[in-house]
């Protein structure tokens, strides 16, 4: 059933590119990419009609669905699928007037080949590879494996492209070559077409942290840009990323710069939330792999703390890892060690690895935890965390580290606003 469906979905998406020509954005990477893709979108969205997907849907199921302008998967309802076939008809027999101008999508490959399938359904004009690393490692076997079907994305290109890359990641050495198209960087590199420069923390006059400033250098220009209720060099750079594409497509600074004001980084991506007893939560609870982890971690160090204050590292399994899972926990709980974190809490079975890294490297023993649930870290954090903490919950999707952070934030009942898998079919 689910194969009839793949082929039925694949077809009617790539009649909708015939029938309302859309210019196609495609995003891929093993990090950032739905930040990526919102930040485009919100560029973008300020010369065409953009569409782009909607709940990540970025696979065989779920880029047909954002082409053809779904809001939500049918699911295991029959009816509800039904209902998506019925409307897609509808749509190709009678033109829609507000289909939009452009499409955003991610590509999403867990697997060799995944990217073939896709680009089967839709090419795209412009392409972006937002960072390549250890993700899928069971599948793909090395972080060459990963980059290859990922640059794929940009060999699809057509000659004028363009393809837009991260500069700040090695990897990017690997795919350079993979395309024929014009390439455009971005990042601190000062090698990047656009280029981030002066990335910091803004604060309010009352040492509150209002989210991640920094400048851009694009089109000849360097203007400010601040992005609220979040921090870390990962949003800047998705941020730039969606200031690359308005370049490479003509947009004026201007625009760029209108478009990522209005750019909000999606639930569970370093988004700031009040905690309990006057904490702060970082929210990086969507996904983790070891780079991304170190990333926060990175991010959690420099953050400023008032006096008598904590540091918090609250860290779930990093799946999909293959044979090097626990070496790469391990030193995951090596970089905790170095960061400022005076406790640890790791949740799941995997991460008891992260535990014996970071105290290996000095953390007392008596200043880290590992618990197998997260009802357990909840109550382990309420019964310790005090005003003026600043908590960093990460954890693989599988792990629903999300909960953690529902069950420490100051208002619960704005979850399903602030938080990432707050509808069907994860609750």
């Amino acid at each position: 059933m689910k194969i009839i469906l793949q082929q039925v979905l694949k077809i009617l998406a790539r009649v909708f590119i015939a029938r309302y020509h859309p210019r196609i954005v495609g995003v891929t990477g093993s990090v950032g990419k739905t930040g990526s893709r919102l930040a485009i979108a919100a560029v973008l969205a300020e010369r065409w009609r953009v569409g782009q997907a909607q709940n990540n849907f970025n696979n065989e199921i779920g880029l047909p669905l954002a082409i053809l302008g779904e809001p939500d998967s049918g699911y295991r309802n029959l009816l509800a699928w039904l209902g998506i076939l019925i409307r897609a008809i509808k749509h190709l027999v009678i033109k829609q007037k507000d289909y939009p101008e452009v499409l955003v999508l991610e590509y999403g490959v867990d697997h060799p080949g995944d990217m073939n399938y896709l680009l089967a359904i839709a090419r795209p004009e412009v392409a972006v590879i937002t960072a390549i690393s250890a993700t899928h490692l069971e599948f793909f076997g090395s972080v060459e494996g990963v980059a290859m079907e990922k640059s794929k994305l940009i060999a699809s290109l057509p000659l004028q492209g363009p393809a837009v890359l991260n500069f700040d990641f090695s990897a990017v050495e690997l795919i350079k070559n993979k395309t024929k198209a014009k390439v455009i960087g971005y990042g601190e590199d000062r090698s990047a077409v656009v280029r981030l420069i002066g990335i910091d923390i803004s604060k309010l006059p009352d040492s509150t942290i209002q989210g991640v400033s920094f400048r851009l250098a694009v089109g000849g220009s360097t203007v400010p840009v601040l992005i609220r209720e979040t921090v870390g060099q990962p949003v800047v750079s998705m941020a730039a990323a969606g200031a690359a594409v308005g370049q490479a497509m003509g947009l004026s600074v201007l625009e760029i710069t209108h478009g990522l004001e209005k750019f909000k980084p999606p639930a569970g991506r370093l988004r700031l939330i009040k905690g309990l007893t006057g904490s702060l939560i970082l929210d990086d609870t969507y996904n983790s792999s070891p780079q991304a982890a170190a990333a926060a971690l990175d991010i959690l160090k420099v953050l400023p703390l008032n006096v008598g204050a904590k540091r918090w590292a609250v860290l779930g399994d990093m799946l999909e890892l293959g044979a090097d899972s626990e070496n790469l926990h391990y030193e995951i709980g090596r970089r905790v060690a170095d960061s400022k974190v005076d406790y640890l809490v790791t949740v799941g079975t995997a991460s008891e690895n992260i535990t014996k890294g970071a105290q290996a490297a000095g953390l007392a023993y008596d200043e880290s935890w590992h618990v197998t649930d997260t009802r357990e870290a909840i109550k382990l954090i309420q019964q310790k965390v005090n005003k003026g903490d600043i908590i960093l919950v990460k954890g693989s999707q599988g792990v629903r580290c999300e909960r953690i952070v529902k069950g420490i934030m100051l208002e619960p009942e704005r979850a399903g606003e602030l938080l990432v898998r707050q509808s069907p079919p994860w609750v």
